[in-house]
């Protein structure tokens, strides 16, 4: 894993893994809580969380019980408000496409290789199969 936590310029970490690149994305679930608190204490969804908080547990938890739909149902209404993306300047988009590039080529040379020995192995043993 990289240790580089270096920020690309607007707040958003890009490390990698052996076989992943990952997008620490803190600022955008940050602001997602954010809205999650002032939604919840807000006129529309209050009264509605508070019934959900304050239900008394019928111990049906299949998913299909009542009260799981009403807390779907919610969680649906929240996600519609709340963030999906995290905006970039032209120069922040670049830096990020960089640094992802600069993480993606080895992997994608390793997966290139490992590609190879294989079809390599297969034509081996197709060789003695015949």
């Amino acid at each position: 894993m990289s240790t580089d936590r270096t920020p690309v310029e607007g707040r958003l970490y890009v490390e990698a893994t052996p076989c992943r690149i990952t997008l620490d994305v803190t600022p955008l679930v940050d602001d997602n809580v954010h809205d999650i608190l002032d939604l919840l204490m807000g006129d529309e969804f209050f009264e509605t969380f508070m019934e959900l908080a304050c239900a008394d547990p019928d111990g049906q938890h299949d998913g299909h019980a009542p009260d799981r739909l009403a807390f779907e149902e919610l969680k649906t209404h929240l996600v519609e408000r709340l963030s999906t993306r995290q905006s970039l300047t032209g120069p922040q988009a670049l830096r990020v496409a960089r640094r992802i590039a600069s993480f993606a080529e080895p992997m994608v040379a390793a997966e290139e290789q490992a590609a190879a020995a294989l079809l390599g192995f297969a034509t081996q043993r197709d060789r003695r199969a015949s």
